[in-house]
C-alpha cells in the first residue's frame, strides 16, 4: 500500500519534512483516529523541541543520544508492536538513540488508563513500555495490572497515586493529542526521526537510513 503524505504547513516555524512515498513493508492494517477539527493555532506543526524534548516524557535509550526518535503509540496498537521491535533491534545496534514514546491513546480509555500508568511506573518507566509493547492481548484494567505488577511496578501505589498525577500526565496527553492533529495523522504508529515526519511504521532498515540522513543534516 503506497501512502502519499502530504506536507506540513508552517506559519514561520520549524518545518517538518514529508517522508519519501515507499512501500510499508511491515504487515498489518494501519489504525485511524476520528480528529476533530482544530483551530488555527493547534494546526501550525510542532516545533523539534515541542515533540521530541518534552520534559514529562522519559527518554528511552540513550537519554543523551545524538538522534531522537518520536514514536507516536498507543499500547493496543498492533503495528506499532512491530515498529517497537524494530526500535529495539536499531537501539541494540546504535547506542546514540534517544528514544521518546508520544503516548496518542486513540483507542478509547483502556489505552489511556495504560498510557497513565506506565508514565506512572517510575524507575520500572522502561520495563512498563517494553512489556505493555510484548503483550498480544486486548488490555484491560486489570490486564494492565498484571503487566505492570510482573516487571516490578508496584500497581497499588501506583494507582493510589494516580488522581495527583492525572492532571499532568493528562496535560501530557492532550500535547501528544495537540501535535498528532497538527501532523494530520490518521492513526498510530508515526514516527518522528531528527527534523522528519514519517507517518507510518518503518522496518529497521529504513530506520537506519534515517538515523544517518538526521546525522548528515
Amino acid at each position: 500500500m503506497n501512502a502519499r503524505e502530504e506536507s506540513e504547513q508552517t506559519m514561520g516555524r520549524p518545518l517538518f519534512a514529508p517522508p519519501v512515498d515507499r512501500r510499508f513493508l511491515l504487515k498489518g492494517a494501519a489504525s485511524f483516529a476520528a480528529l476533530a477539527p482544530l483551530p488555527a493555532w493547534a494546526r501550525i506543526a510542532p516545533t523539534v523541541n515541542e515533540v521530541a524534548f518534552d520534559p514529562a516524557i522519559p527518554a528511552l535509550g540513550n537519554p543523551k543520544g545524538d538522534v531522537t526518535i518520536a514514536e507516536f503509540v498507543d499500547y493496543q496498537c498492533p503495528i506499532c508492536k512491530l515498529v517497537f521491535i524494530e526500535l529495539k533491534t536499531l537501539m541494540a545496534e546504535d547506542q546514540g538513540i534517544r528514544l521518546v514514546m508520544k503516548d496518542w491513546p486513540i483507542f478509547g480509555e483502556v489505552s489511556r488508563d495504560a498510557a497513565r500508568m506506565a508514565l506512572s511506573s517510575g524507575e520500572h518507566y522502561a520495563a512498563a513500555v517494553d512489556a505493555l509493547m510484548a503483550n498480544q492481548r486486548g488490555l484491560s484494567e486489570h490486564r494492565t495490572n498484571d503487566i505492570l505488577g510482573s516487571v516490578g511496578v508496584d500497581v497499588d501505589q501506583a494507582r493510589a497515586g494516580l488522581a495527583a498525577r492525572q492532571p499532568r500526565i493528562d496535560a501530557l496527553l492532550s500535547r501528544n493529542d495537540t501535535q498528532a492533529a497538527a501532523f494530520k495523522l490518521r492513526g498510530t504508529p508515526a514516527l518522528v526521526i531528527g527534523g522528519k515526519l514519517f507517518k507510518r511504521g518503518m522496518p529497521v532498515a529504513e530506520l537506519r537510513d534515517a538515523v544517518a540522513a538526521a546525522r548528515a543534516g
